[in-house]
């Protein structure tokens, strides 16, 4: 029944004061919005239960190569076969390898991403597929051609045709048996969830490998066994290795991580940080309503002094004000669902990939806007209902009574005021130390021209393009096809672009040089381009010269390497005439000595985030079984996303049914690189911005409120030989005052939450003094404009006038 009548009450108030009430829905929408559009994200990348059996018992297994520059790196086959003999903490382990196939027949050729796994791998995960069956380990031994394929590629490739299992596909040209239909919402490992599923298929000899490393590991946890038990026996495990094969592992480690921290990846530290800076937002937009609302609770103190006399308790007047705010946060909670979602749409480029598809309005999300409603209600509330408690009834009540505020209540308004600055300025910082963060990434030399260039993969299916020769004379088709377009500068094949992957490496020997010690080896960025390449990239020369189109088989070996190599190796001496080797074969009739005919200037193929490398550039005319997956890298004179068709009409006029794929311009790579640390960038901005302008018109507010408020004094001090500027000072000094306590409070909040950043920071500390500094003198500046009117306004007051009015 109370409740009823205070919300009669409540709603006979937004009548009389609609534009209050809107504005205050509005400012708290934003809020609510914010978070829950963030809240989103972090419900789907962090809190969301990946789709297999039991999620958290699972991990991925990683090789610590870190002194080649690998903290993470894919483990060699031969160390997977070792890992899950000895081990004693997991209850399986499965291994997978990225592959990719050409899918023809039955429509236009597609490119489809997939994955090699062992036969155990579907268990280990413990999801099953949805039509069909998984293949076995008699099919994996015997080299079966059987798949499963993605509930994706079978609705779109072929309307979802149950009658398709059992039947055969062409997969690069192999007739492949269709067994099973993964379920909808399966993936693994990212969010561009695999199109296939096929059996390794590897020999003896190939498992028994331990110098190539390109395995996936994911392994199921014993029951009671915890990740930190597992770490410690995968490191026996490790350093059982270590002494049984010194050549090869001497130096390998093993690392555990849980399988939904390493689909997080660097996204949860960015997710994390702007989950906290949306509520700061929300806490700044709270602290102006509660001071609005203290500020509309000094005006109705004659109300509540009637009420009062009247026989109302304190207990009823605490719980209408609450109703009211309750309303309010009510509102604007369901606004900021919409607003959300909004968000959503409009940041959209912004969000992590594993966030999926879109914004989902789920049971997670609705409880949570719910509750940071309610809370919201409650923190804005709370101080004006409480407030409102303590009217004295008979100041209240009388005619010509002071309306003014007590101390208490003027305490109570300063102290949110240095609230929302010190949160302000946390936010500030951060969103500065992400900014610092972007300039230090995007300052650094590239080593080739990144405008105007367009990548695509071209992967040759082996069975078709089985020679040397039908490789070679592909990629000099397309080249000079390419070439011969309309707006296209140049054109070249590498087996890897720049920014397209941070390994493809292969261990050398540098002649002359004395043997490393056993586990120890050089280990180069390996790329097999065409000639021309090079110079199509915009690389530069500082010794020798390019590959050339005499660099042909039969002739001399030649290589080109960077900088970073020819310093390590040859430091203060010409690298030009030098002889390197690869792998560890010493067979010269096998394993020829390569010579190095140029050095160019480090080119960043491994993205702006990880260190330098030493890199090597092979020509395919010379290497034997050259890869067959390359990217075809064409620089243009306009912009290179208009010359997509042409350039794929370039690869089909040679081959009308060889599939192209990830097909992107090298400004699409760049912002992808650094995309976990522009998207926290971007939004800390905003919601930086808007924390400014909230504080700045809380400390105006309150300052404007004071002023009137202390008119009569004012009018006193004045009246007594105060001069006007006298005046401006004290309004001032209280605003810098409540400022710079909010300053020295917002430093340790900056503190905290830049230690979230930490892993996402490059070339700048989370203490970085000079953006503290930079930041805090941007604040005062801004609270100091905000002080302003009100201390202008307060030194015009007439002493006669105020107080005659009083």
């Amino acid at each position: 029944m109370n409740l009823l009548v205070n919300l009669r009450h409540t709603f006979r108030q937004i009548t009389k004061s609609p534009g209050f009430f809107v504005v205050a829905i509005v400012a708290l929408a934003l809020g609510i919005g914010a978070n829950t559009a963030i809240f989103s994200a972090v419900e789907a990348v962090l809190l969301k239960p990946l789709p297999f059996a039991q999620p958290d018992r699972l991990v991925i297994v990683w090789e610590d190569a870190s002194y080649i520059g690998f903290a993470l790196n894919t483990p060699a086959p031969a160390n997977y076969v070792d890992w899950r003999a000895q081990n004693r903490v997991f209850a399986d382990m499965a291994a997978t390898r990225f592959t990719t196939a050409s899918l023809t027949g039955n429509g236009p050729p597609e490119q489809l991403s997939g994955k090699q796994v062992t036969p155990n791998f579907f268990d280990v995960l413990g999801v099953q597929p949805a039509a069909g069956r998984p293949f076995t380990a008699e099919e994996d031994k015997a080299r079966t051609p059987v798949v499963v394929l993605s509930y994706g590629v079978w609705r779109r490739r072929f309307g979802g045709d149950e009658a398709l299992i059992g039947r055969t596909i062409l997969l690069n040209g192999v007739q492949t048996k269709v067994v099973g239909v993964m379920p909808k919402d399966f993936f693994f490992s990212d969010r561009k969830n695999s199109d296939y599923w096929v059996p390794t298929g590897f020999t003896p000899e190939q498992w028994a490998r331990r110098q190539s490393h390109f395995l996936t590991v994911v392994a199921r946890l014993k029951p009671s066994v915890t990740k930190q038990q597992a770490q410690k026996d995968m490191e026996r495990v490790a350093g059982n290795l270590q002494k049984q094969y010194p050549e090869s592992n001497a130096k390998l480690g093993a690392v555990v991580v849980p399988l939904q921290d390493d689909y997080a990846g660097d996204a949860r530290s960015g997710l994390l940080v702007l989950q906290v800076a949306s509520v700061f937002v929300l806490l700044i937009a709270c602290s102006n309503l509660a001071n609005l609302l203290l500020a509309r609770s000094t005006g109705r103190r004659r109300e509540m002094a009637v009420r009062l006399a009247l026989g109302a308790s304190p207990w009823q007047i605490a719980s209408q004000l609450l109703t009211e705010s309750l309303v309010l946060s009510t509102a604007g909670g369901l606004l900021g669902l919409w607003i959300g979602k909004m968000c959503w749409n409009l940041f959209e480029g912004l969000v992590p990939a594993q966030a999926g598809g879109g914004f989902e309005l789920n049971g997670h999300v609705l409880l949570f806007t719910a509750g940071i409603s309610i809370v919201s209600g409650m923190l804005f509330g709370f101080a004006p209902a409480l407030r409102a408690t303590k009217v004295p009834l008979q100041e209240s009540l009388k005619e010509g009574g002071r309306s003014g505020e007590s101390r208490g209540g003027l305490r109570l308004r300063d102290g949110l005021v240095v609230g929302q600055f010190a949160l302000a300025f946390a936010l500030l910082v951060c969103a500065g130390l992400m900014i610092q963060t972007i300039w230090n990434l995007r300052k650094q030399a590239l080593g080739f021209q990144a405008d105007h260039l367009l990548t695509m993969g071209v992967p040759l299916p082996e069975k078709k393009y089985d020679t040397d020769e039908k490789v070679r004379g592909f990629f000099h088709a397309v080249v000079e096809n390419a070439r011969a377009l309309p707006g296209v500068k140049g054109a070249g094949f590498g087996s890897d672009a720049p920014f397209m992957t941070i390994g493809d490496t292969e261990g050398y020997t540098v002649e002359g040089e004395a043997p490393l010690p056993k586990g120890e080896f050089n280990d180069a960025l390996y790329r097999e381009v065409t000639p021309g390449y090079l110079e199509m990239l915009g690389a530069q020369v500082k010794e020798g010269r390019f590959l050339e189109e005499s660099d042909h088989e039969g002739g001399s070996l030649v290589v080109v390497v960077n900088e970073f190599l020819a310093k390590r190796h040859w430091p203060g001496k010409s690298a030009v005439g030098k002889r390197i080797r690869f792998g560890n074969n010493e067979d010269e009739t096998k394993n020829p000595w390569w010579t190095v005919a140029g050095v160019v200037k480090d080119i960043r193929e491994r993205g702006l985030l990880y260190e330098m490398k030493p890199a090597v550039y092979v020509p395919v005319t010379q290497v034997k079984k050259p890869q067959g997956f390359a990217f075809l890298v064409v620089r243009t004179s306009n912009d290179p996303a208009s010359t997509i068709k042409m350039v794929e009409g370039a690869v089909w006029s040679v081959d009308p049914q060889q599939p192209v794929s990830y097909v992107r311009t090298m400004d699409q790579l760049m912002e992808t690189d650094v995309a976990d640390r522009t998207r926290p960038m971007v939004l800390l901005g905003v919601f930086a911005g808007l924390a400014l302008v909230l504080a700045c018109l809380g400390v105006y507010g309150v300052l404007a409120y004071a002023v009137a408020q202390r008119t009569r004094e004012i009018g006193v001090r004045m009246a007594m030989g105060a001069k006007p500027g006298d005046v401006t000072k004290m309004i001032l000094g209280r605003g810098m005052k409540l400022s710079a306590i909010g300053l020295l409070a917002g430093g340790a909040l900056a503190a905290g939450l830049g230690a979230l950043l930490r892993t996402l920071l490059y070339g700048v500390t989370p203490a970085a003094p000079g953006i503290y500094v930079g930041t805090a003198a941007a604040l005062v500046l801004v609270a100091v404009m905000a002080c302003v009117i009100p201390a202008l306004r307060a030194a015009r007051v007439d002493p006669a006038v105020a107080l005659r009015n009083e």
